[in-house]
């Protein structure tokens, strides 16, 4: 947020002050050195340049309206701000194709509704992700729902349950530009479906943004990812870093391992790893993972051959993190990423607790 730390998501709200403006409220989402920002300084100038970006577009395409949107460089990878662009480019969208009601300050009320339910990490805490009444704000207005109408609510409940099904299809973690895609698709059909409204165009299958993604991007499991221009992204960053030398390659995997979730990562010599053979006794004779699976001995490498494989490499990056499960995600992904980067003989390796919580990862 303000610092580069990774973001905590607390259980419960607690009064937070913005280190923006200094305002104090109730919030769930900080850094680790207490630093908060409230969705008014979060979203910052990218409200305006979204509204003003969908009043002057001239397509009757919401996917290109969204991708043109998503692309804007103020706006966050994640955020409830993309909820102002999946309702307004689907009003943009109506409005350009001559939809009767929908107007330029038919548009306006979109937002206007959006901004009432879309609140920044609500989709985790309640459920809801505010894409989801944003889409549900537009047919609101396109068909005149309110509070004790008949067939017109139900048209506007229907829509806001498939998109909402249409985002649960993409979560594990959640990505908002994923999510605006999806939800734009559903919509469009729904219009058609139940309304005999057509809207042209196809959503984006050549996602820009997988390296930006603070979870980690789903990658294969999303219908949006692009592994060419993945690999191409990647080959970029490669080159990048071979211009500047080893040292920046390693320094860009800590930084890479800190947005995919450790808490902590360092290079070390791979030599000042300890290999020592008590730790096998430990393991048979007291622990309750022993003989469970391959990660445990007497399955796992023994203390003689993991040193002899140290002995191969020069260099380890050493990882921390509270979250064994979490932590040895990361140190794959990484491990991936190294590979790409052109070390070939990564390997991750996880450090295991008597109680199976991670501690540590190279």
């Amino acid at each position: 947020m303000r610092c580069g730390e990774p973001l905590l998501y607390h259980d419960a709200a607690r009064e937070l002050t913005c280190a923006v403006c200094g305002a104090t409220e109730l919030g769930h989402i900080s850094c680790p050195n207490g630093h908060y920002v409230c969705d008014t300084c979060h979203s910052g100038d990218v409200v305006s340049a979204i509204e003003r970006l969908v009043h002057a577009s001239e397509s009757g395409d919401p996917f290109a309206i969204a991708e043109s949107a998503m692309a804007l460089p103020e706006l966050p990878m994640l955020g409830c701000d993309h909820a102002l662009i999946a309702g307004g480019a689907l009003a943009a969208a109506l409005r350009n194709r001559g939809v009767k009601g929908m107007t330029n300050s038919a548009i306006q009320e979109v937002f206007e509704r959006t901004r009432r339910q879309a609140r920044g990490g609500y989709c985790g805490l309640t459920g809801v992700c505010g894409i989801t009444p944003a889409v549900g704000a537009c047919v609101a207005v396109l068909v005149g729902a309110k509070c004790g109408t008949d067939a017109e609510q139900r048209l506007t409940m229907e829509a806001a349950t498939r998109v909402s099904r249409s985002i649960t299809e993409l979560t594990g973690p959640s990505c908002c530009k994923a999510y605006v895609r999806a939800s734009l698709e559903t919509a469009v059909e729904f219009l058609s479906e139940e309304l005999d409204i057509r809207l042209d165009g196809t959503s984006a299958r050549n996602c820009s943004f997988p390296e930006r993604h603070s979870h980690g991007c789903r990658e294969e499991l999303c219908p949006y990812f692009d592994r060419a221009e993945a690999v191409s992204t990647v080959t970029r960053r490669v080159a990048m870093s071979d211009s500047a030398g080893p040292r920046a390659q390693l320094d860009d995997l800590l930084g890479r391992a800190i947005e995919l979730g450790a808490e902590k990562a360092k290079v070390i010599d791979a030599s000042s790893v300890a290999v020592e053979q008590w730790v096998s006794l430990k393991c048979r004779y007291g622990c309750l993972f022993y003989d469970r699976d391959g990660y445990h001995p007497p399955y796992a490498p023994d203390p003689q051959v993991m040193r002899g494989v140290l002995s191969e490499y020069d260099k380890a990056i050493l990882l921390s993190g509270p979250k064994g499960k979490a932590l040895t995600e990361v140190a794959t992904r990484l491990e991936g990423e190294a590979y790409d980067a052109g070390y070939y003989k990564a390997f991750a390796l996880t450090s295991l607790s008597s109680g199976g919580d991670a501690t540590g990862a190279t």
